[in-house]
């Protein structure tokens, strides 16, 4: 459940089990790769842009991409790391707001998907 050392009134306790995570992580690979791989080839496609701007050849000076590719992945990670903290801060504080201001959080009414679909009207002339 989602207040297990807090108390949790019962009038938000449905908001709390949508929130509650139940320890899966719901990041993609994509999103787990992403900052990551960028970081790490980044150096080399800004040392090849750089040789075309200056009319050398692509591959030169690589060595310098190929030193610089370890500090971007490592960069990559830290910004995955800062993310991830920055939405856990916010999950923490919306959660909080719920807890104090139960009263601006009604149950919502369950509706069928029956009750949702609208009859089909044809606009013809």
């Amino acid at each position: 459940m989602a207040g297990k050392d807090i108390e949790v009134d019962p009038r938000v306790q449905w908001a709390m089990d949508i929130m509650d995570q139940e320890g899966y992580s719901f990041e993609s690979e994509l999103d787990k790769l992403l900052p990551t791989a960028t970081g790490a080839v980044l150096p080399f496609a800004g040392q090849a842009v750089k040789n075309l701007i200056q009319r050398q050849p692509v591959k030169t000076n690589m060595l310098v991409a190929a030193a610089l590719s370890p500090v971007g992945f490592f960069a990559g990670l830290m910004i995955r790391r800062w993310r991830n903290n920055i939405n856990a801060e916010n999950m923490a504080t919306m959660k909080h707001y719920i807890l104090t201001h139960p009263e601006r959080f009604p149950e919502p009414k369950r509706t069928k998907y029956a009750d949702l679909i609208i009859p089909y009207v044809a606009h013809r002339r």
